[in-house]
């Protein structure tokens, strides 16, 4: 996960080195720093600092450092890497099989997105869904097509993935 944060540092020689340092041995890695040395306020300064660390739980440790250093984290946001799911279920799919799918995707731990989109042929009674998705745990993938597969089994659908692959 990628993150940007502005800090409020102490106007004092080594406040950045000591802000900087929790990052690195919290094993993230630093991107981006600017450091606002011109513009005091209430005897701090303004760093913005942008670095990417592997897991929730890094970037806790590190604020966690930060609060005992007494960094003032001013903002914080974030952006999870995301990966992408595309499969596509044909068979006699019933509008409530529809409300199952969607309910099990969407109950899954890591989901970004998901986009269900269903079509009937009127000529031929043809169904199908095409299931678009995106996941922040590459581990999470998985659990997505064992759950699909599950599912298709079960009902007897013809499940097909990675068509945008």
């Amino acid at each position: 996960m990628r993150v940007h944060a502005d800090l409020r540092l102490k106007d004092v020689p080594g406040q950045l080195v000591r802000a900087l340092e929790p990052i690195s041995t919290s094993e993230g890695n630093i991107v981006g720093v600017v450091h606002h040395h011109d513009a005091v306020i209430g005897g701090r300064i303004t760093v913005n600092v942008t670095f990417e660390v592997k897991s929730q739980k890094q970037l806790e440790r590190i604020l966690a450092d930060w609060k005992e250093r007494d960094v003032d984290v001013a903002r914080l946001s974030s952006m999870f890497e995301t990966f992408e799911f595309e499969y596509l279920i044909v068979g006699d799919i019933p509008p409530a099989e529809l409300r199952e799918l969607t309910d099990g995707i969407e109950s899954m731990e890591d989901l970004d997105a998901v986009d269900i989109r269903y079509s009937v042929s009127p000529a031929t009674g043809e169904k199908a869904a095409m299931i678009f998705g995106k996941v922040k745990q590459k581990s999470a993938m998985g659990r997505v097509e064992d759950f699909l597969r599950q599912r298709s089994m079960q009902a007897g659908f013809l499940l097909i993935s990675g068509l945008g692959d």
